[in-house]
């Protein structure tokens, strides 16, 4: 008897563990199927010019799992990069080193699924990050070879509210020095890149703008200087010195001490409803935190 209950039980445990197994496939199955609808979906229209892209959390740790899968894989680094922010729907856990799969089969299936579903507004994604990582070369301040305590800091301040000029969104990243003194840091291209804008704004002070090889514009404001007469038209490279961090702007040419020593460093796209779309620096200058150089000052 008692071993006629034990057998009994053991084949009803085991229709039971079997059934809870089938319904976990089944869930998964789900999530799976909602989750890539959730992707397509983040796809439709404009992509490149939805509040959650301008966000660019793009984790830091990303860009060496994906140099590696293209090795390995006829997929460019953008496309790949652009597949990867929508299987997260422009919202990947920016809190830890997160790696993609370094699989290039998989993420040819991938970027090949955007593909078929919406290939005009894929490629106009995959070329938004190209503009604005392609030509990533260097930390726009270097670290100093004479004044180990001359740091900056800096956080995501992104759409931060702004009043000068009116209520408005701070599309930018500030880096805030420790040796708060104009004039003293070095202010250095991050692309290489052609002049585009260059002199006085009343918000951003002595300002100049570099359009990158591959469309972004890189914009760094406040300066207390220029380091040389730049105009329009002049070609400049990657860690080229662009002038020097100040406190100019809010007021007429010349207005300075309306605020604290900073850069405020600025990314600009090209979208096809917008002439210059602001996207978030913060993430970008995380990932250029392993390209400072030294610089005598």
């Amino acid at each position: 008897m008692k071993k006629d209950w034990i057998q009994k039980n053991a084949y009803r445990l085991l229709a039971e563990c079997m059934v809870l197994i089938l319904l976990a496939a089944l869930c998964a199955d789900r999530n799976a199927d909602l989750l890539e609808k959730k992707s397509y979906a983040a796809l439709a229209g404009n992509p490149e010019e939805t509040a959650a892209f301008r966000s660019m959390a793009v984790p830091a740790g990303v860009f060496e799992s994906i140099s590696s899968t293209c090795r390995a894989s006829e997929e460019s680094w953008a496309s790949v990069l652009a597949a990867y922010m929508l299987d997260h729907q422009f919202a990947p856990d920016t809190s830890k080193d997160a790696k993609p799969p370094e699989d290039g089969n998989y993420w040819s299936e991938r970027v090949r699924g955007y593909e078929r579903k919406n290939p005009e507004a894929f490629e106009r994604l995959a070329q938004s990050y190209e503009a604005v990582y392609a030509d990533l070369a260097v930390f726009p301040v270097p670290v100093s070879d004479m004044h180990p305590d001359a740091e900056v800091s800096y956080e995501n301040s992104w759409m931060f509210e702004r009043t000068f000029g009116g209520v408005r969104g701070h599309e930018g990243t500030d880096l805030m020095p420790s040796v708060k003194k104009e004039h003293f840091y070095p202010i250095l291209s991050v692309t290489d890149g052609t002049v585009e804008q260059v002199g006085w704004l009343t918000k951003g002070g002595y300002r100049i703008g570099i359009r990158s090889p591959h469309g972004g514009y890189f914009y760094y404001a406040h300066l207390s200087a220029y380091a040389e007469e730049f105009e329009p038209g002049d070609t400049v490279r990657a860690g080229q010195l662009l002038g020097y961090m100040g406190n100019t702007g809010y007021g007429s040419e010349g207005t300075k001490d309306m605020f604290e020593v900073h850069l405020h460093f600025g990314i600009y796209i090209r979208t096809e409803h917008n002439g210059e779309l602001s996207v978030n620096p913060y993430y970008i200058l995380k990932y250029l935190e392993d390209f400072r150089i030294r610089y005598n000052f």
